[in-house]
């Protein structure tokens, strides 16, 4: 059986929605309305009743006389828990059976009855979630814990790698300054050559100095000494 929104029969009545609220609210006893959450669902069938109050206010009847009429055409419901299904009262009193107490009580100690059974049975469900999740829990804990234990794990590693590259940076500093010990006395004797070699630069530099004076004297000599062959080479002619 198809449960209806109260939006929904008053798009098929055409009864507008505020009017269908209020209607829900003076005549619930009639409309087998069923509690979903946080929304009350009607079967198909009540689109019929509503559609019948619709009527009768239209023909000028109040609300006390609504409900007498309703009282004779259709029978009450007694809705028990959020999914129940109503319970069927007769529609005129004389139609009452003459056990109407044992009926009443039979009838509503089924639906507790049910209902009881659907809490049970739902209370279960819930627990079964919850186990489920406190595994799941369980589970992501543990992925957790070996996590912590890695990165712990990895620390640790890098640590001691870092301890190792330290140790070797430190052993190659110390070779490269015992080659650079054992160089040292190379590097003096090629400091010593060097300044000997600066000191001979100097030598040779005053000596060519020397060379040049020496060498701008014979030149005036020789300047001195053509002069006089061309005075004496005149006199001769």
């Amino acid at each position: 059986m198809e449960l209806l929104a109260l939006s929904d029969i008053a798009k098929r009545t055409g009864i507008p929605a505020p009017t269908a609220r209020r209607y829900a609210a003076l005549f619930k006893d009639f409309l087998s309305g069923r509690r979903m959450g946080r929304m009350t669902r009607y079967p198909e069938a009540s689109e019929q009743i509503f559609q019948r109050i619709a009527d009768l206010y239209a023909d000028g009847r109040i609300t006390s006389e609504i409900e007498e009429i309703l009282r004779s055409e259709y029978p009450r419901t007694i809705e028990v828990g959020p999914a129940m299904d109503p319970i069927a009262l007769p529609a005129a009193a004389h139609e009452l059976p003459g056990n109407l107490a044992d009926v009443l009580s039979s009838a509503l100690s089924d639906a507790m009855s049910r209902a009881l059974s659907e809490s049970v049975s739902q209370f279960a469900d819930a627990l079964d979630k919850l186990a489920e999740q406190k595994t799941s829990l369980d589970t992501h804990q543990s992925d957790i814990t070996k996590l912590k234990n890695g990165f712990v794990l990895l620390a640790r590693n890098l640590k001691r790698m870092a301890r190792r590259d330290q140790a070797d940076v430190s052993a190659q500093l110390a070779k490269v300054m015992q080659r650079l010990s054992l160089t040292e006395p190379k590097l003096a004797v090629v400091e010593e050559i060097s300044l000997t070699l600066t000191s001979d630069v100097a030598d040779l530099k005053a000596r060519l100095a020397a060379q040049e004076v020496e060498l701008r004297r014979l030149r005036e000599d020789r300047d001195r000494l053509e002069a006089l062959l061309r005075r004496a080479a005149a006199r001769q002619g």
